[in-house]
């Protein structure tokens, strides 16, 4: 059951798409179409960022157990992870940033087309124009990120140099928008932080994960199709139960 919170987005962003209908900007049956193709959508970079997450665990020992050690810490061993008490382990959030920083799965976000005539940075848009952000490079730009290339979720943790700007009443970090930003955003992030943070607690909960024996890390090397962003060979990984270890 979708706590409150979730609750809440979900009828923002069915309210912005009947919005959206009502001003001309869509028409009845592109409406049907977005509201099937969300749930897919979400779903499928899920799992390719599920995939991005257990590979980088899997490199990074000392991360699995700082997480691990968080969830003892702060549930202490009476209670499981749950979406109710994700807000209360950090840690395991800044991963699952890193996670989508370093690898963000849409890396020019979905194209949208502006209606009107517009100009940005002393730029002029023409009406009715392709427009794409390079989502990848704001979170891999070396000018905004120490060590870009560098798999750390403590980032997420510290102050750095950022570029905020508020939207909608509240800061935005323009440096890291794997979702995109504002009323156009993904609606799918609603199903995929909450799982994303689930299955890795649950997993690094139960077992350790480690490269097949004869190995030292798994292979991160990327695979990028039309818009998206995906792990380019899959591995063997090995789960050693955590009384077993």
């Amino acid at each position: 059951m979708a706590a409150s919170g979730e609750k809440h987005r979900i009828s923002c962003a069915m309210d912005h798409i009947i919005d959206a209908e009502m001003k001309g900007e869509i028409n009845e049956e592109n409406v049907l179409y977005i509201v099937e193709n969300i749930n897919v959508a979400a779903i499928e970079t899920t799992l390719w960022s599920m995939e991005w997450a257990i590979a980088e665990l899997v490199n990074h020992p000392k991360i699995q157990q700082k997480i691990r050690e968080e969830i003892q810490k702060v549930l202490k061993g009476s209670d499981q992870v749950a979406e109710s008490n994700l807000e209360q382990l950090p840690y395991l959030q800044a991963t699952i940033k890193e996670t989508l920083r370093l690898h963000t799965p849409i890396p020019l976000l979905v194209p949208h087309m502006n209606l009107e005539k517009a100009s940005l940075g002393g730029h002029a848009i023409p009406k009715e124009s392709k427009v794409v952000v390079n989502a990848w490079w704001l979170a891999n730009n070396p000018d905004w990120w120490q060590d870009p290339e560098e798999f750390r979720p403590e980032r997420f943790l510290q102050e750095e140099r950022g570029t905020d700007a508020t939207v909608g009443g509240g800061k935005v970090d323009f440096r890291f928008l794997p979702f995109g930003v504002g009323r156009r955003s993904c609606p799918g992030i609603i199903l995929a932080l909450p799982i994303l943070g689930l299955i890795v607690a649950k997993l690094v909960t139960n077992f350790e994960m480690k490269p097949p024996k004869g190995e030292d890390k798994i292979d991160v090397s990327e695979k990028g199709g039309q818009f998206s962003l995906h792990i380019a060979n899959h591995s063997t990984v090995v789960f050693s139960p955590i009384h077993e270890v």
